[in-house]
């Protein structure tokens, strides 16, 4: 049986997910105590046991210069025991019905991996958010950053640098926006992860970066940044990491370090209400804080 899921639902749910994706259980947690909404969670369920869940958060597709609303899909995860009998299926597809009803004229899942788009394409979904991949050394970060560390602003502003990024992405028909509550709680469900969040000001705006270092490479996850502001985060974010490498994750039309990089996927939309994708007119269509 599908059905919506209720607040006490919260333990097996958590019991699931570290199940399924093997996370310590305080990253479950806090999502369940922090983000979820029991509208916006989905359960298949055999008796009283929960064999799998799907999570609908919400989210905004910039369409025509309007933000219309969407769903994210977001982990997707069955029960060992319950997987390769369907239930994942039912539950993608009884989200997209269960969206739609609801308002929600597409919906967004970013894969794991090259199976896992093959199964969302087979799901009614298509290959669709890109990024460009800049990898550049310690050394060339120091020279945009003037030769300078140092720490950055400890208290963001979310709000203000939520808008920021709404302004970069308006040209970016088919991108993905969050309300600001999503953006605060996406940033802080990455830094339960591990990840640092941190930003910089200048005169001509500001500048964030969302970053994670592992080994010899700290991965700039999303990072937007006025023009002037961009020294100032190269600073901070040498600052903020040791690693020898930077890899820094961009929407394709992003203006610094231009004719740099590759291009890559980087998640599948799927439309609800029949509006096709090319009505969309998608303009380098970036999603972006992904919790991944």
């Amino acid at each position: 049986m599908i059905e919506f899921a209720q607040w006490n639902m919260r333990r097996e749910l958590s019991l699931l997910w570290q199940e399924a994706f093997g996370d310590r259980k305080r990253i479950p947690d806090f999502f369940l105590n922090n983000i979820f909404s029991p509208r916006d969670c989905l359960v298949f369920q055999i008796g009283k046991e929960i064999a799998a869940a799907v999570y609908l958060l919400p989210a905004s597709v910039l369409c025509s210069g309007q933000a219309v609303q969407a769903h994210y899909i977001f982990a997707a995860a069955t029960a060992q025991k319950y997987r390769s009998r369907g239930y994942m299926s039912a539950l993608l597809a009884y989200a997209a019905i269960a969206g739609a009803e609801r308002g929600d004229r597409f919906s967004l899942v970013l894969p794991a991996g090259d199976g896992l788009y093959r199964y969302y394409e087979e799901a009614g979904y298509t290959d669709f958010f890109q990024m460009r991949c800049v990898k550049i050394s310690r050394e060339a970060l120091g020279a945009i950053a003037g030769g300078s560390d140092k720490r950055g602003t400890t208290l963001p502003d979310f709000a203000a640098l939520n808008r920021f990024r709404a302004d970069c992405l308006s040209l970016s028909e088919g991108s993905v926006l969050w309300d600001n509550r999503m953006f605060r709680l996406s940033v802080s469900m990455n830094q339960i992860y591990g990840d640092r969040f941190c930003c910089a000001f200048d005169k001509s705006g500001p500048a964030y970066a969302l970053c994670r270092t592992e080994n010899a490479l700290c991965t700039v996850l999303e990072s937007f940044a006025s023009v002037g502001a961009l020294p100032e985060l190269a600073s901070v974010l040498l600052h903020e990491s040791s690693a020898p490498e930077f890899l820094f994750r961009l929407p394709l039309n992003d203006i610094r370090f231009q004719e740099q990089g590759s291009r890559q996927r980087f998640g599948m939309i799927k439309p609800l209400d029949g509006r096709s994708l090319e009505e969309l007119s998608p303009q380098c269509p970036y999603l972006g804080l992904a919790m991944d």
